[in-house]
């Protein structure tokens, strides 16, 4: 990058999933994303929210999804998945490390609002890799 040019902006992707109908927790976590996304100077791309019976289970994920694809299409250098927490993506290891597969994939990594991310050993709870590959019996 050239001397005296800024960085592009992060695109904050906010992500978050409620079951119930009342909404004032969820409203609560939203605004904790905005403002740590404010505070850091990232730009919000958009907020998704998986409801009902689609924030219960892991798949399908409809809003997930539609987050994943807007980040393939943003025109952002860098983007991240915010959360509040871990447990905002899923409950369970596995699930939660597909779905933030999904993101790398994508292009991104995941942050939560406490300054955890997911970018390897050493950050965030879970270090996402690939599977491995099956071994062929002889």
């Amino acid at each position: 990058m050239p001397e005296g040019t800024a960085a592009p902006p992060i695109a904050a992707f906010i992500y978050d999933r409620c079951s119930t109908l009342a909404t004032a927790a969820l409203d609560e976590r939203i605004e904790r994303c905005r403002g740590y996304a404010v505070e850091r100077g990232w730009v919000i791309a958009g907020e998704w929210v998986d409801r009902a019976d689609h924030a219960l289970t892991n798949w399908p994920r409809p809003r997930w999804d539609g987050m994943t694809y807007a980040m393939r299409r943003r025109t952002a250098a860098r983007a991240v998945c915010l959360v509040d927490s871990w447990d905002r993506i899923s409950r369970d290891r596995d699930g939660s490390a597909v779905l933030r597969r999904a993101v790398h994939q994508a292009g991104g990594y995941c942050v939560t609002t406490a300054g955890e991310d997911d970018l390897g050993l050493g950050h965030g709870r879970i270090t996402v890799t690939a599977p491995p590959t099956p071994r062929r019996r002889p």
